[in-house]
């Protein structure tokens, strides 16, 4: 059930109206003018306004100026106009109205155009939702940063003493019993990689930025990815000048292209086909990376560099988050990017004119 408000000065309009409404479950309050129903015009007290434009006194564009602009709301404003023309669609529009409906009003146009804003609202309030989280995780990741040194000593130093042992057991051992131990050591190196990357991005990171070629950082990137196992059947194309020179850390910056790379190649299934393309500009210089996989779906977008959301099978959801953190330390940006056919195509842009690179 949505709280809808409607304002009209004409009471039979008003009435037969609210009575469409009611019929769709919805809870209306409605008021001949904005002073009888300006107590719900609030943000978070309604979900959808529709009000008459021509009207004493207070008419649809104040109404309109007032929630919007003073009042900040959010939720869509519909205005219902007698004389529908280009000027009054646009100038609606330009002060936040959300649709507009023309006389006479039937059942079938109120109903679909408050539907559709509340489709809308909905959208809005999913996003702030999901805002929300992630400021939620970020903050606890801050409070998590602060004692990250003394976590990482706490946690590397037993694991470290764990592996060593490890490694002195499997020498005194038989073959057959050496390699379970070896895979115990091979989940150690997982764990503390994950330590790493997950430390790494509750702290600050300092950015030790120095000019080199692009090509050459990239190459040694696409190197370290088709040398893991399961890539045998992967391609990577590197379409980069050689004379393209950027300044980038190239550990940070390593690390960004490696992850970003073996995570087009995990989507292709290690058989697949990955271009990379950069080009200078006259404020900077972009990165591509696009790959021939299934792509990732809409309704996921704009999770994939929140913190600890993986949606792979065995993921950790610190990769793509830590890239954005390496590349806006940088003075960057990363996105997901739409490019025409299958997989998908992540951008990184660096501009010249951007604020210094973070430093610890």
């Amino acid at each position: 059930m949505a709280r809808i408000v409607l304002i009209d000065d004409e009471e039979r309009l008003l009435r037969t109206l609210q009575r469409f409404l009611e019929q769709q479950g919805h809870e209306v309050r409605v008021g001949e003018s904005f002073r009888a129903v300006e107590s719900h015009l609030f943000p978070g007290l309604f979900d959808v306004l529709v009000t008459d434009i021509v009207m004493p006194e207070f008419d649809g564009i104040s109404i309109l100026r007032e929630v919007v602009e003073v009042r900040d709301c959010q939720e869509p404003v519909i205005l219902i106009t007698g004389e529908p023309n280009v000027e009054t669609a646009s100038e609606a529009v330009r002060r936040g109205a959300f649709d507009y409906i023309s006389k006479p009003v039937t059942k079938d146009k109120i109903i679909d155009a408050v539907s559709r804003g509340l489709r809308h609202v909905q959208l809005l309030r999913e996003r702030d939702s999901a805002r929300r989280s992630e400021i939620e995780i970020l903050r606890n990741l801050a409070r998590l940063g602060e004692s990250a040194s003394v976590l990482s000593h706490e946690i590397r130093t037993p694991v470290t003493s764990l592996r060593h042992a490890l490694r002195a057991v499997g020498d005194k051992l038989g073959v057959d019993d050496k390699v379970l131990v070896e895979e115990l050591l091979v989940n150690l190196q997982k764990i503390e990689r994950i330590l790493g990357k997950s430390l790494s991005l509750v702290r600050p990171l300092a950015v030790e930025a120095r000019p080199m070629p692009l090509a050459k950082l990239v190459r040694e990137s696409a190197r370290a990815v088709t040398a893991l196992d399961g890539m045998d059947g992967l391609s990577i194309e590197v379409g980069i000048e050689d004379d393209l020179e950027v300044e980038v850390d190239p550990t940070l910056f390593g690390e960004v292209l490696v992850n970003l790379l073996r995570n087009a190649a995990e989507a292709c299934g290690g058989t697949g086909h990955i271009e990379i393309a950069a080009s200078a500009h006259p404020s900077g210089w972009f990165l591509e990376i696009t790959d021939d996989g299934p792509g990732v779906p809409g309704h996921l977008r704009e999770e994939i560099f929140q913190p600890f959301r993986s949606f792979k099978e065995h993921g950790t959801g610190i990769g793509l988050a830590l890239s954005r953190k390496v590349v806006e330390s940088h003075g960057g940006e990363i996105s997901l990017i739409d490019k025409p056919g299958f997989g998908a195509c992540f951008r990184i842009t660096m501009s010249d004119d951007s604020d210094a690179p973070a430093r610890a």
